[in-house]
C-alpha cells in the first residue's frame, strides 16, 4: 500500500505541474483529474465550500431515501465503529443529506465541510468517490492522492451509487476513512450496503402503493388472520363502521359479525360467501351491509381471511340506478293552460318543499304519476330514488314481502339471504303507492306505523330500520266512501293525507285540448321524419265536443291512432266523435228502443233474493240451490248489495 501511495503521489504532482499522465494510473481516475483540470478546480483545495440555499427543503425531498438508508448505515456503522470510517449519504446531484461516524473522524470531517447540505460534485471538490460514482454511475473507491485536491489525499473513499426501482439514480453511499486503513472489501460494503437500500426502497414503495390501493378500494375491507384477530382495516370500513383504527384493531369479528361460520370456512376450505346481506354488531346498534368473506388458504394451510363489505343502502342506490328508480318528468314537463291546472301546480310545488305525506287522488289518466314525479323532481329528496309501486298488481299475500322485505327463511321459497323490500330500496328518496286504496286492511295497519315513526321491520325480522322516505300515494278511488265501507283505514287516510292533491279531469280543462294535441302531435313528427304537417281545426273542436272519459290517457292513444292512419294532416279518420261514443250511443239505443230486454245482471239479483228467501236466509242452503260456491255467493251479495234477513 505504501509503495502506491507513493506513486500515485507522484503521478498526481507530474499531472498538477506538466499535465502529463502516468500509464500506471487507473483510467477512470485518469479521466476525472482531466475534467476537473477542465472545470478549473483549484487542487490545493479540496474541501467543501458549495452550500444548499435550504437544507430543510433539501431533507424533506429526500426524506424517503433518507429514511430507508439510515437504519442499514447504521448497522454498518455498528460493525465498524472505532475503526475511524465514517458514512455518509448523498442525493442524486452530490448534496450530502446524511452523516454517521466516530467523534475522532467527525472532526476531520467537519475540517472538510463534509457537511449536510455541501456539494460534493467534481466539479466542486474534484475527484472524490461520491462526485465521480455519480458522473460514471458504478462504484467507485479513491485512495490518497488518487484525489485530485491536495486536502483529501488524506483519505480513503468508498461510494455505490443507488437506483430506483427503475434503474433511475437517486442518490450515492460512501465510507470514508484513513487512506492507510484503504481495502478492497469497503468498496464490497457499501455496494451491497447500496443494493440493500435499493431493495428497501422497493419493497417501501410497493408496501405504500398497496397501503394507497387498499385504501382507495371504494368497499369497507378487514383483514384477518388464522386466529381472527384483526391485522389490517381500511378507511372506507371505519367510515361505514363509524370507529377508529384503535376500535376496529380490538374487535372480536365473531361479536361483529354474528352467524358467520368463519370457524367451517376455514376447515372446509370453502372459496367463500359472496354478496349476502349480514348487520356489523356495532356499538349496540346494527349496520346492514352486503359482505363477502375470501378464505386465505396456502399450501392448504388457512392463514386468515379478507372480509369486503358495502352499506347496503349504498347497494340500493346502485341497483336504483340500474334498474331506472328514478324519477322522470318535472313541473315543466306538464303541459297546461288551465287555470285550475295551474293552481294545482303551484300547491303541489308547496307541498314537495315540505316534508310532508301526499295523497293525490283523481281519475284513471290525469297524471296522478307525473304529479307525483314531479314533487319528487322539485324536492330536497330528488338526488335520491323514485320507486313507483302499483298496489293493485301485487298478489294479496306477497303485499306486505314486496313492500318491507323480508329476512332469510322467513317462509317457504324465501331467498337464503333475504330482500329488501321498495322501502328500503327508496331510502333517501321516494316511494310513490299508486291505486292505495286496494292495499289489504293488514298492510294498511303496517303502513300506518311507518308513516308514523318511518321504521320499517322485513317480514321474519325483528329488527326495525330507520328509514328516511317520502310516501306519496295515489288513488283513482273516493277514500271517503271506501272507509264507510271499511274497506280504507281511517287513520291511514288522514296520516296519509297531510297534503291533498286533486287532478283535473280532462272534461274540466277542454281548453288544453288544443295545446295536448299539438304536443302529442310534435312528439310523433320528431320519430316519423314530420309526417303531418297540419291539424284540422274541426278536428280539435269533435275532440272538444267528447267527454274523455279515459283523460290524457285516451286522449294521446286517439291522437295517436288518428296521426298513424292520417296523410299530411291530421283529421278524424272514422268521421264521428269515436269507437267509444259510437259503442255508447247503440247501447242506448238498444235500450229505449227494446225497454222489454232486462239485463243479465238485474235477472241474477232477482235468482239470488228469490233463492235467499226460499231458504229462509240460510246461505249454505242457498249456495246448494243456485249450484255455486259459497265465497261465490257471498262475493254476488256484496255486489248487488243484497239484504239477507231470515
Amino acid at each position: 500500500m505504501e509503495n502506491y501511495m507513493n506513486f500515485i503521489s507522484n503521478a498526481w504532482k507530474s499531472f498538477i505541474t506538466t499535465g502529463k499522465v502516468d500509464s500506471e494510473v487507473r483510467n477512470d481516475i485518469v479521466d476525472s483529474w482531466i475534467r476537473c483540470r477542465e472545470y478549473g478546480v483549484d487542487p490545493n483545495n479540496g474541501r467543501g465550500g458549495v452550500k444548499h440555499h435550504n437544507i430543510e427543503e433539501l431533507i424533506e425531498s429526500n426524506i424517503e431515501l433518507i429514511s430507508v438508508s439510515r437504519p442499514i448505515m447504521e448497522s454498518i456503522y455498528s460493525m465498524v465503529i472505532g475503526s475511524g470510517f465514517a458514512l455518509i449519504l448523498a442525493d442524486k446531484d452530490g448534496y450530502i443529506i446524511e452523516v454517521i461516524g466516530d467523534k475522532d473522524i467527525m472532526e476531520r470531517v467537519n475540517e472538510l465541510n463534509f457537511l449536510k447540505g455541501q456539494l460534493w460534485t467534481e466539479n466542486v471538490v474534484g475527484t472524490n468517490a461520491i462526485g465521480t460514482a455519480l458522473y460514471l454511475n458504478k462504484p467507485m473507491q479513491t485512495i490518497g492522492a488518487e484525489h485530485y485536491a491536495i486536502n483529501q489525499h488524506s483519505w480513503t473513499c468508498s461510494a455505490s451509487p443507488i437506483h430506483d426501482e427503475d434503474g433511475n439514480l437517486i442518490g450515492c453511499i460512501n465510507m470514508s476513512g484513513n487512506y492507510y486503513n484503504a481495502h478492497s472489501h469497503t468498496l464490497g460494503i457499501v455496494t451491497a450496503a447500496a443494493q440493500s437500500i435499493q431493495k428497501q426502497l422497493a419493497l417501501t414503495i410497493s408496501y405504500k402503493l398497496l397501503n394507497v390501493t387498499f385504501n382507495s378500494i371504494s368497499e369497507g375491507m378487514i383483514v384477518i388472520n388464522e386466529n381472527m384477530k384483526v391485522k389490517k382495516v381500511n378507511g372506507r370500513a371505519l367510515e361505514i363502521l363509524n370507529i377508529s383504527l384503535k376500535e376496529a384493531m380490538k374487535m372480536d369479528i365473531h361479536k361483529v359479525l354474528v352467524g358467520v361460520k368463519f370457524y367451517e370456512l376455514a376447515q372446509k376450505n370453502e372459496k367463500k360467501i359472496n354478496n349476502i346481506e349480514w348487520d356489523f354488531h356495532i356499538k349496540n346498534s346494527r349496520i346492514k351491509c352486503v359482505i363477502n368473506v375470501l378464505p386465505l388458504n396456502i399450501n392448504c394451510k388457512n392463514t386468515g381471511m379478507v372480509i369486503t363489505f358495502t352499506e347496503v343502502k349504498r347497494v340500493h342506490k346502485l341497483v336504483n340506478k340500474l334498474v331506472g328508480y328514478k324519477a322522470q318528468y318535472k313541473f315543466e314537463d306538464i303541459i297546461t293552460e288551465n287555470k285550475k291546472m295551474k293552481k294545482m301546480i303551484a300547491f303541489a310545488k308547496k307541498s314537495a318543499k315540505s316534508d310532508c305525506n301526499i295523497l293525490i287522488e283523481g281519475e284513471s289518466g290525469t297524471g296522478k304519476e307525473l304529479i307525483a314525479q314531479s314533487i319528487h323532481g322539485y324536492s330536497e329528496k330528488s338526488d335520491g330514488p323514485f320507486v313507483a309501486v302499483n298496489c293493485a298488481s301485487i298478489p294479496r299475500e306477497l303485499v306486505e314481502s314486496e313492500l318491507f322485505g323480508y329476512e332469510k327463511g322467513a317462509f317457504t321459497g324465501a331467498s337464503k339471504e333475504g330482500h329488501p323490500g321498495k322501502f328500503e330500496l327508496a331510502d333517501g328518496g321516494t316511494i310513490f303507492l299508486d291505486e292505495i286504496g286496494e292495499l289489504p286492511l293488514d298492510t294498511q295497519s303496517k303502513l300506518l306505523r311507518v308513516l308514523d315513526n318511518g321504521k320499517i321491520i322485513r317480514v321474519g325480522g325483528t329488527y326495525e330500520k330507520q328509514l328516511d322516505v317520502r310516501v306519496i300515494g295515489a288513488t283513482n278511488r273516493i277514500l271517503k266512501d271506501e272507509m264507510s265501507k271499511q274497506n280504507f283505514r281511517e287513520d291511514l287516510y288522514y296520516r296519509l293525507s297531510v297534503m291533498n292533491i286533486k287532478t283535473i279531469p280532462l272534461r274540466e280543462r277542454i281548453d288544453d285540448i288544443d295545446v295536448l294535441v299539438n304536443y302529442f302531435v310534435e312528439k310523433l313528427n320528431k320519430k316519423n321524419r314530420n309526417k303531418i304537417s297540419n291539424i284540422n281545426t274541426c278536428y280539435i273542436e269533435e275532440l272538444k265536443e267528447y267527454q274523455w272519459p279515459g283523460n290524457i290517457r285516451e286522449l294521446r292513444n286517439v291522437v295517436e291512432r288518428d296521426y298513424y292512419l292520417s296523410d299530411d294532416e291530421l283529421i278524424n279518420i272514422n268521421n264521428v266523435n269515436y269507437v267509444e261514443i259510437t259503442e255508447n250511443t247503440v247501447e242506448n239505443k238498444l235500450i229505449e228502443e227494446e225497454t222489454e230486454v232486462i239485463p243479465i245482471k238485474n235477472l241474477e239479483k232477482k235468482a239470488i233474493e228469490d233463492a235467499i228467501k226460499k231458504c229462509n236466509g240460510n246461505i249454505q242452503m242457498t249456495s246448494k240451490l243456485l249450484n255455486i260456491g259459497r265465497a261465490t255467493l257471498y262475493r254476488k251479495i256484496k255486489k248487488y248489495n243484497i239484504i239477507v234477513s231470515k
